[in-house]
């Protein structure tokens, strides 16, 4: 894996590692100046380490004109999500931003208040994860800005990573199908709306990404698996339904992540998320999804104005918001076709997350009218940039010339 991706898939982690080790710091009492040591220990540790055991040269040369082309549209991708971020982000963020994440973030920025986090009216959702929570309270403390840059500036940074990841990854494959995918991103209001408004589901989609990306790094050098299995493990520490998406992802990936001893690295790099999570969920409250649950789960699942109800709001959803994920979905499977193919696991895995999510509607407690009209296009959001991810990697088996062209060492 270059090295320049590799600091992408880095710079989410430390967040990661921060909003851990400082929620475990809370817990026993520690001194505040021990997460923070803890934090920049990981981070010069880590980053030397990948370094050295993930990285790798590249093997496609890209010429002079290439070069330019890449760093100029890599540039003006950059100005032109600053810009629109300007005009477009919501000043304290959404609904979720200031009643769930960035509220729970006052909670922690202060020991003596911590405990009290767990007694908050549940709908305020305490047994929601604290990725995002426990990062803007760690940030807050360490920089003294107790205000709204933090999360305005997390939020930022996130949702300006996930279409700069992609770019990255694919620009030396593809640089026309990477720019095409890179602005197909950072020109739509939707997803800026969203990462701006501070919701959790963009940072998911960041670290689900990314995990993709180093699954398909993993042949390389087997340390990615280490780094995969991290991603994997802040999936569930970001929001709930991220422990669907690991489950999926593993069992689809599973030969990937545990075959030919690899079944070591995926146990050191998931081992601090996972029991971070479970002494969290030991604490907090119980899921009102999960716990909802009864003599009516049955007659849910067989309730067809249900089934309507989802499938209205998904093709809803594809027809309004993810148009260009609606079209790429056809051309690859078009493509697919043509090739006498079948689609890649990982598009299939991601079929096979939208099926989780629907199953949950049909599941929910609540109005499922409600539940689908206030989350899908929300949650669907997690999985759009592994879509276009994925997708174009398979299309950039096609070639286009931009100057010279790429050659293969």
């Amino acid at each position: 894996m270059q090295r320049n991706l590799l600091n992408i898939i880095w710079l989410p982690l430390l967040p990661g590692f921060a909003s851990m080790v400082y929620y475990l710091s809370l817990l026993v009492g520690l001194p505040f100046i021990v997460p923070v040591l803890l934090v920049v220990a990981f981070g010069y540790f880590s980053y030397r380490w990948l370094g050295t055991y993930v990285a790798v040269a590249e093997t496609t040369s890209l010429s002079k004109t290439q070069v330019a082309w890449s760093y100029a549209i890599l540039t003006v991708g950059v100005i032109i999500i600053t810009n629109k971020s300007y005009y477009i982000a919501p000043q304290y963020g959404y609904w979720d931003s200031w009643t769930i994440w960035n509220y729970h973030a006052k909670f922690l920025q202060d020991p003596a208040y911590r405990k009290y986090l767990f007694s908050l009216n549940p709908e305020l959702h305490a047994d929601y994860p604290l990725y995002l929570s426990a990062s803007i309270a760690f940030l807050r403390r360490l920089t003294g800005c107790d205000n709204f840059v933090v999360p305005y500036a997390l939020g930022y940074a996130i949702q300006l990573l996930v279409p700069v990841s992609i770019y990255v990854a694919l620009y030396r494959k593809n640089l026309p199908i990477a720019a095409l995918a890179f602005f197909l991103i950072i020109t739509d209001d939707f997803y800026l709306e969203r990462g701006l408004g501070q919701y959790a589901d963009v940072p998911l989609a960041l670290f689900f990404l990314c995990a993709f990306i180093c699954i398909e790094e993993a042949k390389k050098k087997p340390g990615a698996i280490l780094v995969a299995a991290a991603l994997i493990g802040c999936f569930g520490w970001v929001k709930n339904e991220g422990l669907m998406l690991a489950a999926i992802f593993i069992l689809f990936n599973i030969r990937t992540l545990f075959g030919g001893g690899r079944w070591k690295y995926f146990l050191a790099g998931i081992a601090l998320p996972a029991i971070t999570l479970i002494i969290f969920k030991i604490q907090a409250p119980a899921n009102d999804l999960i716990s909802g649950q009864g003599p009516k789960t049955r007659e849910m699942l067989t309730d067809s104005s249900r089934y309507a109800i989802v499938w209205e709001y998904l093709t809803y959803n594809f027809n309004h918001f993810y148009i260009p994920l609606k079209i790429g979905l056809i051309a690859y499977f078009i493509f697919c076709i043509a090739e006498r193919r079948w689609p890649s696991r990982n598009i299939v895995a991601l079929l096979c997350c939208i099926v989780g999510y629907c199953i949950v509607y049909l599941l929910t407690p609540k109005s499922i009218d409600w539940h689908v009209h206030t989350s899908m296009d929300r949650v669907l959001m997690q999985l759009m940039p592994s879509f276009m991810y994925l997708m174009a990697l398979r299309f950039s088996r096609l070639r286009f010339s931009l100057g010279e062209k790429q050659t293969d060492q």
